[in-house]
């Protein structure tokens, strides 16, 4: 019977052990942006549209990962974003960015990542009626490939 507790109980350790382990590992390589916080924080309240698109329907723009936000009156959120912002652009390549009365008013990033063949953009845009929109894009695609689209 002890035999069998100790068994349970090491099998236990491992079962909660490895994801952790399997999650400080993929971190490592590429850190999850900070804004993916605010997908999970605000993405289900009301005002609110969150989009997330599967790689099956966009590959053929060579984009693995697409998620979106957009909020129909962001200023409740304004500073959780901008925060978050704050945070991934650090190492970022900066493609565009648009500061007024020293607050970024729209902005698009390219993030570091380990895999040279992957990019990662985060893109924002606040109007003047405070509709806030933030996208996050992760796939083959290249900047100039990425700005057509935008286009």
């Amino acid at each position: 019977m002890k035999t069998k507790n100790i068994y349970f109980a090491s099998i236990l350790m491992l079962l909660l052990l490895i994801p952790r382990a399997f999650s400080a590992s993929l971190q490592a390589n590429t850190p999850r942006p900070s804004i993916f916080k605010i997908f999970e924080k605000y993405g289900n309240q009301k005002g609110v549209t969150m989009l997330e698109v599967s790689s099956e329907i966009i590959k053929s723009y060579n984009i693995k990962h697409f998620k979106s936000i957009v909020f129909d009156d962001g200023r409740y959120a304004l500073a959780d974003i901008r925060k978050c912002i704050e945070k991934d652009k650090i190492g970022a390549k900066k493609m565009k960015e648009l500061i007024q009365n020293g607050e970024i008013v729209s902005a698009y990033y390219r993030l570091q990542t380990e895999n040279e063949s992957m990019n990662r953009y985060l893109i924002f845009k606040v109007s003047k009626q405070y509709k806030t929109t933030l996208i996050y894009i992760e796939g083959a695609l290249s900047p100039d490939e990425l700005v057509e689209l935008l286009k």
